[in-house]
């Protein structure tokens, strides 16, 4: 059973941490596959319906959180209670995170807007981009309260990207990196100093001081795929998920490739590591012509399983 925001709104929390929502299928062990055999991969669907593109996996509030990029849907998840949507906004939602002073917040549409507990949302800042013609895409909080995020082309739009910093304090937009085609990520390594872009369309991730970001410089070279998200776990490696090529690339904070992880979707969009020892991954189905089982879900692994000590 899913919930929609009539039935969650304002509880995403609250109900899931209740356990409001039956628990899915563990992770790991086995499972069934349509010809009787017993599989024994590691990862198992969190949803039960594929999205075009999924993308954004954020720990807000010790609850997993995911967006139906292009449906403009927000999803709520726990161990205990399953997943939810939480918000359903009238035009695409690249990822929600908590600002420093408490609220929900997005980059939705062609600019920023803050979610309420009611399942509502209040535009909060444009980029003056015309949102028939651009979206927002990948993002995360600055350590100075910022919030960093990119744009992108919609469809068959000419490739137009770049990355943005929205000021939480003056409300402010400023276009920080005009020529970047699809830029994902940015994610800020630990100390706050530095901060990470993928150039999915040219295959690189890029490195930058924050405080002059046009000081690029290449952090690593990707082939067998494009560079998406990016997410820095508790023990701050840098994970990549690797659009059409079927894995997550791990680095260390220097750039040395550590692992490459396989996930059963051809295009995996974005990776978390949970405290508790879970890699969660989303992924996308658009494109494809005959997606397979994960194609377009969001899945799970213990850690250990997919990437042993």
């Amino acid at each position: 059973m899913y919930l929609t925001p009539s039935t969650l709104v304002g509880v995403a929390d609250i109900g899931l941490r209740a356990g409001a929502l039956p628990a899915p299928r563990s992770i790991g062990g086995t499972r069934t596959e349509g010809n009787g055999m017993q599989s024994t991969s590691p990862w198992t669907r969190l949803t039960r319906d594929p999205y075009p593109l999924g993308e954004g996996l954020r720990l807000v509030d010790g609850v997993v959180h995911w967006v139906d990029l292009e449906g403009g849907v927000l999803h709520a998840w726990t161990p205990e209670g399953g997943a939810a949507d939480t918000h359903r906004l009238d035009m695409p939602i690249g990822f929600a995170e908590r600002a420093p002073d408490g609220r929900l917040i997005a980059a939705a549409g062609a600019g920023v807007v803050e979610l309420s507990i009611f399942g509502d949302h209040t535009r909060l800042a444009d980029t003056g981009l015309d949102p028939a013609h651009h979206r927002v895409n990948d993002g995360a909080f600055a350590p100075d309260g910022s919030l960093w995020f990119g744009t992108m082309a919609r469809g068959d739009e000419p490739a137009e990207g770049s990355v943005w910093r929205w000021d939480a304090v003056t409300g402010e937009v400023t276009r920080l990196l005009p020529d970047i085609d699809i830029p994902n990520g940015p994610t800020f390594l630990r100390g706050g100093e530095h901060v990470l872009i993928a150039d999915t369309t040219k295959g690189r991730i890029l490195r930058a001081r924050v405080a002059d970001v046009t000081a690029l410089e290449t952090f690593a070279e990707v082939e067998g795929g494009s560079p998406d998200g990016l997410h820095v776990d508790p023990q701050g490696r840098i994970w990549n998920a690797i659009y059409g090529g079927a894995r997550l690339d791990v680095y260390a904070v220097d750039g040395t490739l550590l692992a490459q992880v396989p996930v059963p979707a051809q295009n995996p969009t974005s990776a978390l590591v949970t405290r508790d020892g879970r890699v969660i991954v989303t992924s996308a189905s658009n494109g494809l012509d005959e997606p397979g089982e994960f194609d377009g879900h969001t899945f799970a692994a213990p850690l250990a399983a997919v990437l042993p000590a």
